[in-house]
């Protein structure tokens, strides 16, 4: 009876172990499923006194403020907030549609991700009128990596505009195209 009842304990522990064994196994996943992509967004910053900007723009963050001034910017404001960009593929995303003091047309600059492989991604924003001035920044595909690069064709006197990349975890919902 005493073994009887040993032996069906340690079925019972068996089944319980390796029930519980089978619950804790991760899911195969489905051939052709491709990882989620690190979302990246952008944002523009002008060469603008922030004492005489719109107060209803957002705030420049401190690591962009830190590296414009290494740069020798010291006055700049951001032109929006953060604009997510579409996946590689897909149009380009329109970032920011605005006019710098002094220029007497709006400059519209639109973003996309141009390559996204071995661990690093390229960014490409075309725009600022009144000619195509492209600027590409590439950097480690993976979130929190950020850079900044200046508009260099368009240096005043004031300074350039400068972009802001910055990547982030993937994105729960792909990114909506918002307009500025």
């Amino acid at each position: 009876m005493t073994r009887l009842f040993l032996a069906s304990i340690a079925v019972v522990s068996t089944l319980a172990v390796i029930s519980y064994a089978v619950k804790a196994q991760e899911p195969t996943p489905e051939k052709g499923v491709l990882p989620k992509s690190n979302q990246v967004y952008v944002k523009i910053i002008l060469p603008t006194d922030p004492s005489t900007r719109d107060k209803d723009l957002p705030i420049v963050e401190s690591w962009i403020a830190e590296l414009l001034k290494k740069r020798g910017q010291s006055k700049f404001a951001a032109a929006a907030a953060w604009a997510p960009l579409a996946d590689k593929g897909e149009e380009s995303t329109e970032v920011w549609f605005g006019t710098p003091a002094g220029k007497p047309l709006g400059c519209p600059v639109s973003g996309r991700i141009v390559e996204r492989a071995d661990g690093r991604i390229k960014v490409r924003l075309d725009g600022w009128r009144p000619g195509p001035t492209p600027v590409t920044v590439s950097l480690t595909d993976e979130p929190g990596s950020r850079a900044i690069a200046a508009v260099e064709e368009l240096k005043t006197e004031q300074g350039m505009p400068y972009v802001a990349v910055l990547i982030g975890p993937p994105a729960e919902e792909p990114a909506a195209r918002t307009k500025k």
